[in-house]
């Protein structure tokens, strides 16, 4: 019994570091592309 529970917290672990790998990567993707959308916006002026 205790195996399995050390398996479901690492499976939990595994996913909240997943979760949190995504939201990173989610986050420098908008902040690039606000980037580009300012720059777009500036070169139109």
């Amino acid at each position: 019994m205790k195996i399995r529970h050390f398996e479901n917290v690492l499976a939990l672990l595994g996913a909240l570091v997943i979760l949190i790998g995504v939201t990173a990567a989610a986050n420098n993707a908008l902040a690039g592309d606000m980037g580009t959308i300012e720059i777009h916006g500036s070169a139109q002026r």
